[in-house]
């Protein structure tokens, strides 16, 4: 825990702050590929410095996907994904100050709440976890299926179209339980799949550029510029979690259940949450609520980070991309995860435990401070300017993914279909909940499958199974309650 206060752990969590603030404002530069970067260098660390950081890095570039979503509508991650238009439109109305201070302080809130729940209850959540199969894995996906189809502000049905038309997109390449290869033309650079990052990059960034271009629009500007940069950071965000302070207990909680799932990460207890806003709201009028599905998805989202390192740290198994690298990084140290893990090295989980709470009371806000200053700037930037800059950047993140030419074409592809669906009024966030939660649908459906010998009952068989079907059935009922008629002619997307 010495280590952590020194000055070496201190420089450890300003940097890696700061290298994860500029990491996740850049589309195609995810949490994940910035840890990813950062393994040669904690190979030189002691663990009690390099794991600090990493938490900093990955707690830091969640929340900077959000600057994306504010300056361009461009989300960095599949997380902000789920409420990207509601930022991009509350920053236009309010300014990106108020915006991405509902982001950050309602993501440091998250997070705390996430490291709490990690401190005090990892061992009662992990007899939990263990509890869960491919069947609960099966419902959990269905579940986050259900609650985006309702998710998108206007029509459920186009919704449903786009949501198919993710998980159509998710079948391309190997067949992740029987490796049977399907829809890849005889193109071997199709056999891994579409990466859900570069379609995301096409679908929400590069469609903005050719939107703009075919139908030229001039620059907003946000009504309340010219009120104190920190009050609307710091205080309004503040004043908003206050008010709604049983809206960030329970999306948080969301994430920290969703989250502590190996392989569910972030992304699912995000659209969860958000979804539940979003369908709540409909009745009220959406754009009235902007800001309440933003904190849900921002709690949720951090919450989740923290929850992820509870399997990892007591059984060994990743609770998402950040933590499978982490374990990587156990290894090289000759560190066994597990439950004796807790009693040999005390000090290195004192340690994990506090850079928690620092990263989100201090680091998040600090760093999300900035952040939102850099895009109280962009977005003053004259809108021939901004759209090459994002050209460049949609070029440059889908390239840097997997160093593959091919991916810059993806996302191309991609960014006209997006252009294309948009013209129709096809919400696109739901396309990438489908290419997320596909093969996690696919694959535990199969398996579950093909461990009761194709009986379909086995589904309903299962305590918790039932729960997670019934909460489905709830998001249903509220869905077509909220939503009105499901056939009803649509709104438009968030322009």
């Amino acid at each position: 825990m010495s280590d952590l206060f020194s000055v070496q752990g201190i420089l450890a969590l300003l940097l890696g702050g700061l290298y994860g603030s500029i990491f996740g404002a850049i589309p195609g530069l995810t949490a994940t590929l910035a840890v990813a970067l950062f393994i040669p260098i904690a190979f030189f660390l002691d663990p009690s410095v390099a794991l600090p950081a990493i938490i900093a890095i990955s707690s830091v570039a969640i929340f900077a996907g959000d600057v994306g979503s504010t300056v361009a509508k461009i989300p960095g991650t599949p997380a902000s994904a789920a409420y990207f238009g509601q930022l991009f439109r509350l920053s236009r109305k309010e300014g990106p100050l108020y915006s991405l201070g509902i982001s950050a302080i309602g993501s440091a809130i998250g997070g705390v709440i996430g490291a709490l729940l990690l401190i005090l209850t990892a061992s009662l959540i992990v007899m939990v976890a263990r509890q869960f199969s491919s069947f609960e894995y099966f419902w959990i996906a269905v579940l986050g299926l259900m609650a985006g189809v309702f998710a998108s502000g206007g029509s459920a049905l186009k919704s449903f179209a786009s949501l198919l038309l993710g998980l159509l997109f998710a079948t391309v390449g190997v067949d992740p339980t029987l490796g049977f290869p399907r829809f890849h033309f005889g193109n071997a650079q199709l056999m891994g799949g579409l990466n859900y990052i570069v379609a995301m990059i096409g679908l929400f960034g590069f469609s903005e550029v050719l939107g703009h271009v075919f139908r030229p629009e001039k620059n907003f500007e946000a009504e309340l510029e010219a009120e104190r940069s920190a009050r609307a950071f710091f205080m309004r965000p503040m004043l908003l979690i206050l008010q709604k302070k049983w809206l960030v207990i329970r999306s948080s909680l969301v994430g920290v259940m969703v989250g502590f799932l190996p392989g569910a990460g972030a992304d699912i207890g995000s659209w969860v949450s958000s979804s539940i806003e979003k369908i709540k709201s409909k009745g009220k009028g959406d754009a009235e609520h902007d800001d309440e599905i933003i904190l849900a998805g921002t709690s949720s989202n951090n919450a989740a980070v923290a929850s992820a390192w509870i399997p990892a740290l007591s059984l060994g198994l990743p609770g998402d991309t950040i933590t499978a690298i982490v374990l990587g990084i156990f290894m090289m140290k000759g560190i066994s995860p597990g439950p004796l893990l807790f009693d040999q090295q005390p000090e290195l989980i004192t340690s994990l435990y506090l850079t928690f709470i620092i990263s989100n009371v201090i680091l998040l806000p600090c760093f999300g401070y900035l952040s939102a200053l850099m895009a109280k700037k962009l977005i003053k930037t004259p809108m021939p300017l901004l759209l090459s800059v994002v050209t460049a950047l949609c070029i440059v993140g889908a390239y840097a993914i997997n160093n593959d030419v091919f991916d810059v074409w993806i996302m191309a592809g991609m960014g006209l279909l997006a252009f294309l669906l948009k013209r129709g009024g096809f919400p696109l966030a739901q396309v990438v909940l489908g290419m997320v939660l596909g093969p996690i649908l696919e694959q535990n459906f199969m398996v579950s499958a093909i461990k009761s010998r194709w009986d379909m009952s086995s589904f309903f068989d299962r305590p918790v199974a039932l729960i997670l079907m019934a909460a489905t059935i709830l998001i249903i009922y509220l869905g077509v309650k909220y939503s009105g008629k499901m056939f009803k002619q649509p709104d438009t997307e968030i322009d």
